[in-house]
């Protein structure tokens, strides 16, 4: 499969920005931008910091499980399986956000993940870059120190997955997007 070309009829000029509303975990910014036809209007962009997720699976008595944790987000108002996120601290190396989010919100620990992709979950408003790794194996270190991450933490079997999503019970960008490669690269 080739490249796709980018098309000048269909970029964006982007003539400035300014901020709107500014504080430690998210931007919202006023864009000045102008469409190839000559159309120039104002758009918001929303900047967060970038965070890191991690697709934790192990084998267990034949049958490959995936490490998840459900919370309740107020946001969407919903009851949810994810995979183990955080935001990426300054200056921390992605990889380490993801082992340290993975112990922190499950009481498990991975000692080595690989990149599994780098995704942007809303390209055309949201300025953010999500990284995910994937650990095979945990070890159980303990209780999980982030006390209100979670309302329980479970091993989930792998081929249950499409119902949960299907269910709705698996809904939030980086949990679907980390699962659904996982299970694509079956």
């Amino acid at each position: 499969m080739s490249e796709p070309v980018a098309r000048s009829r269909s970029q964006w000029t982007v003539h400035g920005e300014r901020p709107v509303y500014e504080n430690p975990w998210l931007d919202v910014l006023m864009a000045d931008v102008e469409l190839a036809d000559g159309t120039r209007f104002e758009h918001h962009v929303v900047r967060t910091r970038e965070a890191a997720s991690c697709v934790v699976t192990r084998t267990e008595a034949g049958r490959e499980e995936v490490l998840l944790i459900w919370r309740h987000r107020f946001a969407i108002d919903k009851w949810v399986w994810e995979i183990p996120s955080g935001l990426i601290e300054e200056g921390e190396d992605p990889a380490d956000t993801a082992r340290r989010e993975v112990e922190e919100e499950t009481g498990w620990r991975v000692r080595e993940v690989t990149p599994l992709l780098t995704f942007h979950p809303v390209g055309g408003m949201l300025r953010t870059r999500y990284r995910l790794f994937r650990a095979v194996g945990a070890e159980y270190v303990g209780e999980p120190t982030e006390e209100n991450e979670a309302e329980k933490v479970a091993w989930v079997p792998l081929d249950e997955v499409l119902g949960l999503i299907d269910a709705g019970q698996i809904a939030t960008s980086s949990s679907l997007v980390g699962l659904l490669r996982v299970l694509a690269g079956r």
